[in-house]
């Protein structure tokens, strides 16, 4: 039998063991990452389904008192409904058929979710979706991003077309270059970096996602998922990338920036080279090179084609995510 009960910190345990466990789970979900905010606070509304006193499903969330909303939680790029490996149709079916009379009962006036995308799931099973739009919930955003599939027959290099492989192998044999690993945010090397990386997104009127604080929480939290790779110059800071392996599948690029003086001297471009080499180490199926939209533009999901096109170069195809509403007539 299904039943559904409210998140509360005494399940932070069990929570936390589902999300490794599940099909399509990241460290994003897990309540490590979703309560390591310093400066944004939320209302969680965290759902959990049990089939009996197993834990099959769990819905990270938040409400907006205001609208009566409930909403995927914002501390995390993606999570709507993380479900357990093997599920069956029928009970994926009741799952939403119990949020739905759950929402109702409990006053909410419309559930708004974003799903892994398919390249997070362990199996991917297109039955959720399937289920959501039968029962009335609508795509209401898509956001692109762009994913190379990892060990395959030939290295990563060899599927680069030829003018990235020129620049990636200069990098290579470049003897002022190099990467490194970094263990902090909080140093001379990892605040050198974010100020790069701010300076990056004021070109286009934003910020980056996470605080330097922020960071360097995450970072304390998640020493080995969360990696800080500096790029030097003569030892001098001049980039860099940061790359979360949020799960057994998949790592995903969060960020990759480059001092402006050396912006054509294709280091990003290297630094994503390295990302995925690092990566296909590590067993992923695949890296994410994340979303590749205009947050300036006027319509903030419009498709950002020169950086696809950038993305493109290194054998990756477009991977969507989704996000579903359902509005509640209560």
């Amino acid at each position: 039998m299904l039943s559904i009960k409210k998140y509360n910190k005494s399940m932070r345990e069990e929570w936390d063991l589902f999300i490794i466990k599940s099909n399509n789970g990241t460290i994003f979900n897990t309540r490590k990452f979703l309560n390591y905010h310093i400066n944004r606070k939320f209302k969680d509304y965290s759902l959990c389904f049990y089939n009996n006193k197993n834990l099959i499903c769990v819905f990270p969330a938040t409400i907006n008192k205001a609208d009566q909303k409930i909403i995927s939680h914002p501390g995390a790029s993606y999570g709507g409904l993380i479900i357990d490996t093997e599920i069956k149709f029928s009970t994926m079916n009741e799952i939403i058929n119990l949020l739905i009379n759950y929402c109702k009962k409990n006053n909410i006036n419309s559930i708004f979710l974003i799903n892994s995308p398919a390249i997070y799931w362990s199996d991917y099973d297109a039955s959720l979706e399937y289920i959501l739009e039968f029962n009335k919930f609508y795509s209401k955003e898509i956001y692109i991003s762009h994913a190379s599939q990892l060990n395959q027959k030939k290295p990563i290099i060899d599927y680069l077309d030829k003018r990235k492989r020129r620049y990636i192998k200069k990098f290579i044999n470049n003897a002022e270059f190099k990467i490194i690993e970094h263990s902090s945010f909080a140093d001379n090397y990892g605040k050198k970096f974010y100020n790069i990386l701010n300076l990056n997104k004021q070109k286009y009127s934003t910020v980056p996602t996470h605080s330097i604080d922020e960071l360097i929480k995450l970072k304390t939290i998640f020493p080995k998922q969360i990696k800080l790779f500096i790029s030097l110059k003569n030892n001098c800071v001049v980039g860099g990338a940061v790359l979360f392996i949020t799960n057994n599948n998949t790592s995903l690029v969060f960020y990759n920036a480059v001092e402006e003086s050396i912006r054509q001297s294709q280091l990003a471009a290297y630094q994503l080279y390295y990302c995925a080499n690092i990566s296909e180490e590590k067993g992923m199926k695949f890296i994410d090179f994340g979303v590749s939209q205009e947050p300036e533009n006027n319509n903030p999901l419009t498709p950002k084609i020169s950086l696809i096109g950038f993305k493109e170069q290194f054998n990756s195809l477009g991977v969507w995510r989704r996000a579903y509403q359902k509005d509640f007539d209560v």
